[in-house]
């Protein structure tokens, strides 16, 4: 990976001394980067940025006719403002206020005159790394925000749950495997990033990159359609979850969100999925009848506890045109709709208080006609329930080392990022591409883990755990699955039926440990 990036990037020198251009140059090159390019003119920056399009740029301080500073001016007007150009200031002066100046000017890093070959190699490394994963970060966020408009479209106009699902099973199979390797490199860097400039810009790309993993992780909440699993839940948390998912379309309509949540509500006992359903249809409706009003547009969620019963109170409340008593009467009916033909089943605000009966709660509808709607749920607080929750959750485990671990994935990026978070433990890790080539690993040497993708070609995870079954029944307990296929019912029922330990893709550091240790106890 390391060397794919010295190969691809492009960097451009820029030092009013030509001995420093040339030392500069046989650096790199000796260090692995071919496409450079260089200036002792400092004028000449702006027509050379445009030409050469750099990954990087060295760029000298102190320079006549236009010093360091004059030139990251021109640039940032250059440099699109979601882009991330790494400039490492090279600069004789070590004073604070010039590294100050200079990191506010746009400068990234910087190095001081005279300076280390493997400084300087280490640092342009460092900011290449971040630069390229800013870049796949952005292409995920645009693919990613294109299939929501997409999608999140197509349900709404739609509202048939059957489609939902295959739809956004499609768009978490394409995703998680990238987001996998964003995180997981992500936080590779952020172990080695020292604090300062690289630190925060390595924090914001995983901050970012959660995101998208929450958004994912909100499609395949709304997508399931099983029995519940109630555990304790936030429902202040699936409620921003739920919002986030829904941004873009409401920003569209300018529709003005409030929430107004208690800050000391206590968890209930829920499924968290059905509760996502739940708060994502009635927004969802609120937005729709409020596209035939101007604005302002406004829906306003509300939590708090009642505590004499008690119970937890979720409102939706909306400005738009308002409900008549004739249809207030029937609009928990199924298939009863007010919208044209095509434009919906009469399924949502039925399904909605299904989800909350079958939580033992009531929903109830308030309005009148041209003074908005407002939906009104209460939710049960079964404290013994989640007292139990609190109990049974596992306090944090320290890392195991120096285990030997096998990572059967037919995705490259994935297993290499996967194996590169295992090794900061200590741990010894091979890779192939298949349950068949595991197999013929496992004639001739064990392991103290075998962690497998679900999903792959030929020999794929259900076949491998068969095989070995068969032919190595004592490695069973050392097998633990990677999946990105969480909707799939057929994957569902085999996790389900082996208990294998699982980790769903896109993971993180912690979730890795986690698994380890659960293996490692059984053994």
């Amino acid at each position: 990976m390391l060397a794919e990036t010295r190969k691809r990037a492009k960097i451009l020198i820029v030092d009013d001394q030509e001995q420093n251009v040339r030392l500069l140059e046989r650096l790199l090159q000796q260090a692995g980067y071919t496409t450079l390019e260089s200036s002792t003119d400092p004028r000449l920056v702006l027509p050379l940025f445009s030409a050469f399009q750099p990954d990087l740029i060295l760029l000298d301080l102190m320079m006549p006719h236009l010093d360091g500073f004059g030139v990251m001016r021109e640039l940032a007007s250059h440099v699109a403002p979601d882009d991330y150009l790494p400039i490492l200031v090279l600069t004789a002066d070590v004073t604070p206020e010039a590294k100050r100046r200079a990191l506010s000017a746009g400068a990234k890093d910087f190095l001081t005159k005279p300076f280390d070959a493997t400084e300087v190699v280490l640092r342009i490394e460092n900011l290449l790394h971040a630069r390229f994963l800013h870049r796949e970060l952005q292409i995920q966020n645009e693919t990613l925000e294109e299939q929501i408009r997409e999608r999140t479209q197509q349900l709404i106009q739609s509202e048939k749950l059957a489609a939902m699902g295959s739809l956004l099973a499609g768009v978490a199979h394409e995703l998680n495997n990238p987001l996998s390797v964003v995180m997981g490199q992500a936080a590779l860097l952020e172990l080695t990033a020292s604090a300062g400039p690289m630190a925060e810009r390595v924090g914001k790309i995983i901050k970012a990159a959660e995101r998208c993993a929450r958004i994912v992780k909100n499609f395949l909440a709304l997508a399931r359609q099983q029995p519940m699993e109630r555990q304790a839940v936030s429902l202040n948390q699936v409620v921003q979850e739920a919002i986030e998912l829904l941004a873009y379309p409401l920003r569209v309509d300018t529709v003005e969100i409030a929430l107004e949540l208690a800050p000391d509500l206590p968890e209930i006992w829920a499924d968290p999925h059905q509760l996502h359903q739940l708060v994502v249809n009635l927004v969802s409706n609120a937005h729709q009848a409020m596209r035939t009003i101007s604005a302002p547009r406004r829906i306003i969620l509300t939590t708090r506890l009642v505590p004499a019963a008690p119970r937890v109170l979720f409102v939706v409340a909306d400005t738009g045109p308002g409900i008549s008593s004739e249809v207030q009467g029937r609009i928990f009916e199924p298939f009863f709709t007010t919208k044209p033909v095509g434009q919906g089943t009469g399924l949502g605000l039925s399904l909605c208080q299904g989800i909350v009966e079958r939580h033992g709660g009531s929903i109830r509808v308030a309005s009148q006609p041209g003074h908005g709607a407002v939906f009104s749920i209460e939710l049960p607080v079964d404290l013994r329930e989640t007292a139990t929750s609190e109990a049974a959750r596992p306090a944090s485990l320290q890392p195991i080392r120096e285990k030997t671990i096998l990572i059967v994935d037919d995705d490259r990026d994935v297993a290499e990022t996967l194996g590169d978070l295992l090794q900061v433990d200590g741990h010894h890790v091979e890779l192939v591409a298949n349950g068949a080539l595991a197999l013929e690993k496992l004639h001739s040497q064990t392991y103290d883990l075998i962690l497998s993708d679900v999903r792959m070609p030929d020999t794929d995870g259900p076949r491998l755990y068969t095989q070995l079954e068969r032919q190595h029944p004592e490695l069973l307990r050392r097998v633990a699955f990677l999946t990105g296929d969480t909707l799939s019912a057929e994957t569902r029922e085999f996790l389900e039926r082996t208990r294998v330990p699982t980790m769903a893709k896109p993971f993180t550091l912690e979730q890795v440990q986690q698994v380890l240790q659960q293996v490692t106890q059984k053994h």
